[in-house]
């Protein structure tokens, strides 16, 4: 197809498929004439993943490039991809440095909790993050996390209905697909159920305040 059709083909709009090319988020279509070039089905399959990273997700375009590129290279373990994309959805949030009491809390509420996690996982220097402005608060009425007991009773609801759900999303994973449509999947599902996860909660506190003071 010709750069019109894979613009028709996604919903993408011209200019944005040639943005798109020039920054190296989709991979050049095979040469015809002098700048023309065809593409097919991959192009469109592409082009859906990364517009669902950008505009959904969020992610920059550096950030998007490098998850495009390890989903490319068959030489990247799939956990290793897993690790990418976490890091690319750290750069979304909030920048905010993490004391090394709150790093320490958390290591020990995820030796309590018996999770296998990465010293160099973005989440757990993001979970840190939080728990040091939390301590910031407390004078404002922030919950207590002052010592480990304090943040296991803070944290362990939020991890108890998340360790359910990230379960629930590696078992649906089926290891007898093809290596691009696994990591195209668990980068998915990573990064937009992010958004949706967070979604849902917002949406559930919204219910449930209106059921406790009804208008």
């Amino acid at each position: 197809m010709r750069l019109s059709e894979l613009s028709r083909a996604t919903d993408v709009p011209t200019a944005t498929v040639k943005w798109y090319l020039r920054v190296g988020l989709l991979p050049k279509g095979t040469p015809t004439a002098a700048n023309q070039a065809r593409y097919d089905v991959t192009h469109v399959r592409r082009l859906r993943l990364v517009r669902a990273l950008i505009e959904t997700g969020r992610l920059s375009v550096d950030a998007s490039r490098r998850v495009c590129n390890a989903i490319d290279d068959e030489d990247v373990p799939l956990h290793e991809v897993l690790g990418i994309a976490h890091h690319a959805l750290a750069e979304t949030g909030a920048h905010t440095t993490a004391g090394t009491r709150a790093i320490s809390a958390v290591d020990a509420f995820l030796d309590q909790r018996g999770w296998q996690v990465r010293n160099d996982a973005p989440a757990r220097d993001e979970l840190a993050a939080v728990l040091t402005a939390l301590a910031g608060l407390r004078a404002s009425g922030a919950p207590p996390v002052d010592n480990d007991d304090s943040v296991t009773a803070l944290l362990n609801p939020y991890a108890d209905a998340v360790d359910t759900i990230a379960a629930t999303e590696v078992a649906a994973i089926d290891d007898k697909l093809p290596r691009d449509e696994i990591v195209e999947r668990v980068v998915l599902g990573t990064i937009l159920m992010e958004r949706a996860s967070g979604a849902l909660r917002r949406l559930a506190q919204e219910h449930h305040w209106t059921a406790r003071h009804p208008t």
